[in-house]
C-alpha cells in the first residue's frame, strides 16, 4: 500500500507558484463534488514539513475552502523522476512580448546561451539572466510577461522544428532549465517558488481515486484521530477487494 498521511494544510509546502484562474475553477469543482479525489504527492523535508511535488493548485483550492487537512501520498524523493515542461505561446503579438520582457528591470536578454531562454517569432534563442533577483524569481517574472495574455501549451521538446510540426503559427517558445529534486526541495523550504507548471514528476505506484469526503477533512478532530480513521477506512477497502494495483501504464480520462 502507498503511504497516505493526513497532513495539516499549513505543513504542506508548495515548490511552485499557482495559476489563480485554475485554482478558482478547481475550488468550485471540489466543493461541488464534496470529495478529495486524489492525494497530493509530497516528500518529507528535514524540518518535518511536506514538500508538495504535485498538487499546488489543489492545495491552494483546499486552503481557500478553509479545509484544515488534506490527504497526501508520501514518497521517497529518490524514487521519483523529474522532467521539465516548456511553454509554447500563441494568440498574442511578438512585439508586445518583446516590450514586456525588455521593460522588466529584473530581466536581461542576451543572444544565444542556454536555458532559461526564449525564441520569439523565429528570431533565435535569447538567454534570460536575472538582475538583482533569484533565478526562480526571474523565471516567474518572465512567465508574468505572457501569463493571461497569450495561450500557453506545455511541451517536452522545445526545439522549434519539433514545435512547428504541430503548432506552425507559434509566437514564442520558452525553454526552462532542468531542475533536480534538490532544487525543488530548496524552492519549497525557502519559499523561492518556480513558475506554475514547469516541473513534471513521474511517481511510481501513484495512488489515485482516494475519494475522501470533504466533511472528514473539514472536521474538528485532531490530525492523529483523522489519521487513525483514514487507516481504518483504507483497511476496510482492502478487505473488501476495492484496492487494486495496476502494473501497466493507464490513462485517466476525466481527472
Amino acid at each position: 500500500m502507498p503511504t497516505l498521511v493526513v497532513a495539516p494544510i499549513e505543513r504542506i509546502r508548495p515548490h511552485e507558484d499557482f495559476d489563480p484562474f485554475r485554482v478558482d475553477r478547481l475550488r468550485d469543482r471540489i466543493e461541488a463534488d464534496g470529495t478529495q479525489l486524489n492525494p497530493m504527492v509530497c516528500a518529507e523535508a528535514t524540518d518535518g514539513s511536506y514538500v508538495l511535488l504535485d498538487g499546488a493548485t489543489r492545495r491552494e483550492a483546499f486552503r481557500r475552502l478553509g479545509l484544515p487537512h488534506a490527504v497526501i501520498q508520501l514518497v521517497d524523493p529518490t524514487t521519483v523522476s523529474l522532467d521539465t515542461w516548456h511553454h509554447v505561446l500563441n494568440n498574442g503579438e511578438a512585439a508586445g512580448l518583446w516590450q514586456s520582457i525588455e521593460a522588466d528591470p529584473g530581466l536581461s536578454l542576451t543572444p544565444d546561451g542556454d536555458a532559461p531562454r526564449i525564441n520569439i517569432s523565429g528570431s533565435g534563442w535569447h538567454h534570460i539572466t536575472a538582475v538583482d533577483m533569484t533565478d526562480n524569481a526571474a523565471l516567474n517574472a518572465l512567465v508574468d510577461c505572457y501569463h493571461g495574455r497569450m495561450t500557453v501549451t506545455r511541451v517536452t521538446d522545445p526545439d522549434p522544428e519539433v514545435v512547428t510540426r504541430t503548432q506552425p503559427d507559434w509566437v514564442a517558445i520558452v525553454e526552462f532549465p532542468s531542475l533536480t529534486i534538490e532544487d525543488v526541495m530548496v524552492a519549497a523550504t525557502q519559499a523561492d517558488f518556480v513558475p506554475a507548471g514547469i516541473t513534471r514528476f513521474v511517481v511510481p505506484e501513484r495512488a489515485l481515486r482516494l475519494n475522501i469526503p470533504l466533511d472528514f477533512l473539514a472536521g474538528s478532530a485532531e490530525t492523529a484521530a483523522k489519521q487513525s480513521e483514514l487507516d481504518g477506512m483504507l483497511a476496510r477497502r482492502a478487505r473488501e477487494g476495492r484496492v487494486r494495483r495496476y502494473d501497466e501504464p493507464v490513462f485517466i480520462l476525466d481527472d
